[in-house]
């Protein structure tokens, strides 16, 4: 059995034929190679990307390499902040020599006492207790010697009373002095 097909009727076959080849190549060649190409040139443009911020990073070395040396200038200056001593009885005893180095023709200390070392905004503080005997200027200066000097050092309470009702500016006076020393609050909050 033959089909008889006319003229005609094969431009159409041969029209179809290749217009289903054609679509077929561009399905399945064409279009995954158009693809495939897309996605390397997308690739490639990622690779250079990275490569410029890459290249913009190792050319701020300079200014990270001024920001160390900054860093490292402030974390000198912290550390004279800090009392030189580890332990909290070697500070306390160094704090001690600090504030009678103040008094010195000043106040008379009369009354030393340390007290239990705490954690404040968790940097260990080293408090002192003092009472001393002078007169208003001169205890002016001595608080000058304390808040001016060069290591951290607060005074957290003061109390003061007359001494003498016919000398008004003789005074008894109790200090908190308090001192850092370079020790950070643990995490497991072990007191002290």
């Amino acid at each position: 059995m033959t089909i008889k097909i006319g003229q005609r009727d094969k431009i159409f076959l041969v029209g179809g034929v290749f217009f289903l080849t054609c679509y077929l190549l561009f399905l399945f060649v064409a279009q995954p190679a158009y693809e495939n190409q897309a996605n390397i040139n997308r690739r490639i443009k990622d690779k250079i990307n990275f490569i410029e911020k890459y290249y913009k990073v190792l050319n701020q070395t300079p200014y990270y390499q001024a920001k160390e040396v900054e860093n490292k200038n402030i974390k000198s200056i912290l550390q004279k902040k800090f009392l030189a001593e580890k332990e909290p009885g070697l500070a306390a005893a160094a704090l001690q020599k600090l504030l009678q180095g103040f008094s010195k023709g000043l106040v008379s200390i009369k009354k030393t006492r340390v007290e239990k070392p705490k954690f404040i905004s968790g940097i260990l503080a080293i408090p002192i207790e003092i009472t001393v005997r002078s007169n208003l200027r001169s205890l002016a200066l001595f608080l000058m010697r304390i808040e001016n000097h060069q290591k951290f050092l607060i005074v957290e309470e003061f109390r003061s009373k007359r001494t003498n009702k016919q000398e008004p500016e003789d005074l008894q006076t109790r200090l908190l002095v308090t001192g850092f020393i370079k020790e950070l609050e643990s995490k497991t909050g072990k007191p002290i």
